[in-house]
């Protein structure tokens, strides 16, 4: 709908503006905004005070305000409605705010004629897309490391969800002990992601705060291609080494399947590793998981 407001543009700030709109908007419907719609799209002719912005919004809310030709670029309409959807900004591996082109947060493209992209694999793990928020989904792995030292999966790719199997995923968490925890997924292009702009076809690595539960900025690690391995030297501040690698990348298949491993270094490798030299606290082996058991105590209580 279009609607007109009575303060002059070219004197007035973005948030006057939009205020105004609000406003009138809400006068012609007849009921307060959102109303019985779940996202709302403002657009403006043209900035003329306090420019710089092609488009914004606000956080886990309903409201989108584009101005100028910008309303027409699917990137930024992704963009905005990704906050809307309570989605921070993706960083790259240079560690800026937005240069996360494996995803829509990162500001990768400004076009027309290209649009066909999505989220990153910390973000697809927040929104309750693809099966569900988090482990909520069949299609969403939650891993604990310390838990299980080495894990092997099939990650599908968004743009072919529409074909994935059972255990098979679209991303995989890996559990720190912390706030900010690790994220995997396969940037397949194809499909809704077919437009891609960073690391087609391969493996990605991000992290992200807030557990990947919530409004967090997200930063690619790592992209791999079939055979490449990252490495976290310390994870989690551990002392222990952590290694995710891209076994392989098969997109002869549909859905195409990327098979990643996750190995954290064992506690031990022997007997020896485990021996603390305190008689009391008995005979301490190495088991088979890599972890320092003990036959229990002869000195008794």
């Amino acid at each position: 709908m279009e609607a007109t407001i009575a303060i002059d543009i070219t004197q007035n700030d973005r948030y006057t503006i939009h205020n105004a709109v609000t406003a009138e908007v809400n006068r012609l419907l007849g009921f307060s905004l959102p109303g019985p719609f779940e996202q709302v799209m403002y657009v403006i002719e043209k900035c003329y005070v306090g420019c710089g912005w092609a488009a914004y919004a606000y956080i886990n809310s309903w409201m989108s305000v584009y101005q100028s030709n910008y309303y027409y670029q699917p990137g930024v309409q992704v963009h905005e409605l990704g906050h809307n959807f309570n989605l921070a900004h993706s960083g790259g591996l240079d560690g800026n705010t937005y240069t996360d082109h494996t995803c829509m947060m990162g500001n990768p493209l400004y076009s027309d004629e290209v649009g066909k992209m999505c989220y990153n694999a910390a973000k697809n793990w927040q929104l309750d897309w693809y099966g569900g928020k988090g482990t909520q989904s069949q299609h969403k792995q939650l891993i604990d490391p310390f838990q299980t030292l080495t894990s092997t999966v099939e990650l599908v790719g968004i743009g072919e969800y529409d074909k994935i199997t059972a255990n098979r995923y679209v991303v995989i968490k890996l559990e720190t002990g912390t706030s900010t925890d690790i994220f995997i997924g396969f940037n397949r292009a194809a499909g809704p992601n077919a437009q891609n702009d960073e690391a087609d076809d391969e493996v990605t690595i991000t992290e992200s705060g807030n557990n990947g539960e919530g409004y967090s900025q997200s930063y690619l690690k790592a992209h791999l291609v079939a055979g490449e391995t990252y490495t976290y030297e310390s994870f989690a501040n551990s002392g222990r080494i952590l290694t995710i690698t891209a076994n392989s990348i098969d997109l002869t298949t549909e859905p195409g399947i990327a098979t990643v491993t996750i190995a954290l270094q064992p506690l031990c490798s022997n007997d020896s590793d485990c021996d603390d030299g305190k008689y009391c606290n008995g005979i301490e082996s190495c088991n088979a998981d890599g972890i320092c058991q003990s036959a229990g105590s002869p000195c008794g209580n």
